[in-house]
């Protein structure tokens, strides 16, 4: 991770992503502000499984945080894999 990723308050899994239906998968960290993020957030909420899960400041991330952001991504990934479409 860059300096600039780890003052981001939203960090994407690696790789280009798809936020909007029918669009291009053309997000990333590099080309994706926190003001963005929290735009397509309001408007897409199934996107949130595409960001990696943040350590609170100064802290660990709890481990019951990372299980829920696990489990959010594994019942998109599930309800999305029988309508032929990618989330």
């Amino acid at each position: 991770m860059t300096n600039d990723t780890l003052k981001k308050k939203y960090v994407l899994k690696p790789g280009l992503h798809q936020f909007a239906p029918g669009s291009a998968a053309i997000h990333s960290n590099e080309n994706l502000s926190d003001e963005e993020a929290e735009w397509y957030l309001q408007r897409y909420p199934h996107i949130a499984a595409l960001f990696a899960p943040q350590p609170p400041k100064g802290g660990v991330m709890e481990p019951e945080t990372v299980k829920q952001a696990e489990n959010t991504h594994k019942s998109i990934v599930d309800n999305s894999s029988d309508k032929g479409g990618s989330i």
